[in-house]
């Protein structure tokens, strides 16, 4: 698996005096938290999203954690905020399905797909604005 630019997860989860047992019982086990924070498993859009909102991180910020705000990210970014906010929720899952059946789900395809999951969840729900959509 590739390797983590920063650990988000680790830091943010030492910053609120968090142990892994402690997280663990949110989202399943310490050892799931330690493989997580170590690289060897990559968490699904459900625990990821606990992840961020108990560490009181976006989801953007989690995928930056591992790509770094590289132009393609930020462009998909772009693009994803657009379809986003026209609510046009058909393109992302049409988005969504060609990743899902992709031939190669690295680490890569696999956080694309789910930062497309992440956006259809958030806008079934209306959970974010035009202002939570920014580029920082």
């Amino acid at each position: 698996m590739k390797e983590f630019k920063s650990n988000i997860i680790k830091e943010k989860r030492k910053l609120r005096s968090m142990s892994q047992a402690q997280l663990g019982d949110i989202v399943g086990s310490q050892a799931m938290v330690s493989r997580i924070e170590n690289g060897q498993i990559l968490p699904n859009a459900q625990t990821i999203f606990i992840l961020c909102s108990k560490l009181e991180i976006t989801v953007e910020e989690y995928f930056y954690s591992i790509f770094g705000p590289t132009q393609n990210t930020t462009i998909f970014r772009s693009k994803l905020n657009e379809l986003y906010l026209k609510g046009n929720i058909a393109e992302l899952q049409k988005i969504f399905s060609q990743y899902k059946h992709h031939k190669s789900l690295n680490i890569e395809t696999k956080h694309r797909m789910l930062m497309v999951k992440s956006t259809i969840y958030h806008l079934s729900f209306q959970l974010a604005d035009a202002t939570d959509l920014l580029v920082y």
